[in-house]
């Protein structure tokens, strides 16, 4: 990809039921990409946040100007032209290939819980059934599992995590019963960041006929990862983490094996090939044959153009090397935690192959609550996260390439100035 500029055009998209949309329109965008590797000058490519140092990412991203610019444009051209946005194929070709799956195997969702939702309902169980998750979830991830545990019977059982990768492997298979015929779990919880070995956990699930639901919230745009390898059976993810795209947009992928026996409960245009209600039995049974099925209804096109300009920032500023700054940053953060070990219990593991780009920590003495009053008490203030998910009471820091090493200084001498206060 050509670093210092891409044109874009939005393609003629193609849709299920072609008699119910407008033509789409072609238009081409120039989008500055970046030129250097000066982690600062990428920086000023970001709308500052008044007297503010933001480390909440894992909650939502900041979008950078050259995807802002792409979905004011788009908004603007759909009330120009008056065209009804139906390009949902570009997105997914740029998204798939990204994440290492064939464009059939995905739909576009607006979040994760949309996903993970496909994925529950999609599938039958009986009361007793297990389904196998952590005490780390996301309400978006467990919500529908828990509704299932008090409508349906289903039996939720939680692993524990552990300091390791290969620990957390192992308390996983001790965890598995004959019982046990859904794994769900994340593949960073929200709670501690930790990179589970989800690729060891789906395939000890397959070996043992049990379905594999991934809750991927946090991993696209943070590291390099591939679902055919990683060998689940559903994976939910978003964009507007990492990824930086604006709210609203993630997307679920489901194994081929799996497409014709997950039900559909949630049906629309982009399910059918086509239907005819002037048939004297308009019954259709034309789904289309790929999980395209599962999008319905009027989806907001100017979004889907801001997230493919994002995929394009993505790879203009370099995977691999996103990774390696995100990484690094929370490493510097986890180091300077640990050398006030006396006060404060650093609850993600320093591990490499466990380590993304959050760094969750608690008090020893003190309320976290009241360590990010006090983190919003300064000028400039910090943006952080709350964790109570696990009966936890901690402070997570989630930093991105557009943070650095003296934000994360700053706000190591505030830990030190609260727990000494």
């Amino acid at each position: 990809m050509n670093r210092k500029q891409f044109i874009a055009n939005l393609g003629l998209g193609a849709v299920s039921v072609s008699s119910l949309l407008s033509a789409p329109w072609t238009s081409p965008r120039e989008i500055q990409f970046p030129s250097t590797d000066s982690w600062s000058e990428i920086q000023k490519q970001f709308l500052p946040i008044p007297n503010t140092i933001y480390m909440n990412n894992g909650t939502m991203g900041i979008t950078p100007r050259p995807v802002l610019k792409a979905l004011q444009e788009s908004f603007e051209l759909v009330a120009k032209s008056g065209y009804y946005p139906s390009d949902l194929k570009t997105i997914k070709e740029r998204l798939g290939p990204l994440i290492g799956v064939d464009t059939k195997t995905i739909a576009i969702t607006k979040n994760v819980t949309e996903g993970i939702n496909i994925a529950c309902w999609g599938n039958e169980l009986s009361a007793g059934d297990e389904v196998l998750m952590t005490a780390h979830e996301h309400v978006g991830g467990c919500a529908a599992w828990l509704y299932r545990a008090g409508t349906e019977g289903i039996k939720i059982k939680t692993f524990t995590l552990g300091a390791s990768a290969e620990e957390t492997f192992s308390n996983f298979k001790k965890a598995l019963s004959p019982k046990t015929k859904i794994v769900a779990v994340p593949h960073i919880p929200c709670t501690i960041g930790q990179i589970l070995p989800i690729k060891d956990i789906c395939s000890e699930a397959r070996n043992r006929g049990i379905i594999s639901i991934i809750d991927g919230a946090h991993p696209l745009g943070m590291i390099q990862f591939n679902i055919t390898e990683l060998g689940c059976d559903y994976y939910a993810g978003c964009l507007h983490k990492w990824l930086l795209a604006p709210l609203g947009l993630g997307f679920v992928y489901l194994r081929p094996e799996r497409l014709a026996n997950t039900k559909i409960h949630n049906i629309g245009a982009y399910s059918l090939g086509e239907f005819d209600m002037t048939a004297e039995n308009p019954m259709n049974k034309n789904l289309v044959d790929e999980t395209q099925r599962f999008s319905a209804g009027t989806f907001c096109g100017p979004l889907y153009d801001a997230a493919v300009r994002a995929i394009d920032w993505y790879m203009a500023v370099g995977p691999a090397k996103i990774e390696a700054r995100v990484k690094d940053l929370t490493l510097h953060a986890q180091t300077e935690l640990r050398k006030m070990n006396k006060d404060i219990h650093v609850l993600t593991p320093l591990e490499e192959k466990s380590r993304g780009a959050q760094t969750t920590f608690s008090f020893h003495n003190k309320k976290a609550p009241d360590f990010l009053k006090y983190a919003q008490s300064f000028n400039p203030k910090f943006i952080l996260r709350h964790v109570h998910e696990g009966k936890l009471d901690a402070v997570r820091v989630s930093t991105h390439y557009y943070n650095d090493h003296e934000q994360i200084d700053a706000l190591m001498e505030k830990v030190r100035g609260f727990v000494k206060g």
